[in-house]
């Protein structure tokens, strides 16, 4: 006869209440700007450096990737967004931040500007509800440039390498 904990069903439950009241305190974000080419244009990333620090059980936790990226009208001889339309997107993008960071639910990775372009990279703990978010703003139409947006799972954060590679520990 097999063991109360042992069996299938209620050690999944057991594993689950033990992942679910599991408690992690993201760590003060920190951002270092690279930049990189691409396609021939430059690339400029405000990368929150302090995710290289994560170790892999808090990685799993935000196992989904979200992309945000907004089409913007203008740029400059580097390929910087002009300070004009700067103002028009930065307070949707930190709204966006603080709505997605709510309860948890996401970290941010990465501020990208490439070829009149704002990527927003966020980690995400529960995609339905980061989903459910941005389809309210679409729906009341809050945003203030047009926008597309990917939630991808990325369970092994391949998806960051391109830029937290660079500061993680194995690279120092």
């Amino acid at each position: 006869m097999e063991s109360l904990i042992t069996s299938t069903p209620i050690k999944r439950l057991i594993e689950r209440i033990y992942v679910t009241h599991t408690k992690f305190v993201v760590p003060e974000a920190a951002y270092t700007v690279i930049q990189r080419e691409d396609e021939g244009a430059a690339v400029y990333a405000a990368v929150n450096t302090t995710l290289a620090t994560l170790e892999s059980e808090q990685r799993q936790l935000f196992s989904w990737q979200l992309s945000l990226i907004l089409e913007l009208q203008t740029e400059d001889n580097k390929g910087l967004t002009l300070p004009e339309e700067a103002k028009e997107i930065e307070p949707f993008c930190q709204q966006l931040e603080a709505d997605l960071r709510k309860d948890g639910n996401a970290i941010p990775l990465a501020r990208i500007t490439w070829r009149k372009t704002r990527e927003l990279l966020f980690r995400v703990y529960n995609p339905v509800q980061a989903d459910e978010l941005i389809k309210s703003i679409i729906e009341a139409e809050s945003n203030p440039r047009p926008f597309s947006y990917a939630i991808d799972p990325d369970e092994e954060w391949k998806l960051t390498n391109i830029y937290l590679k660079q500061f993680s520990k194995k690279n120092t």
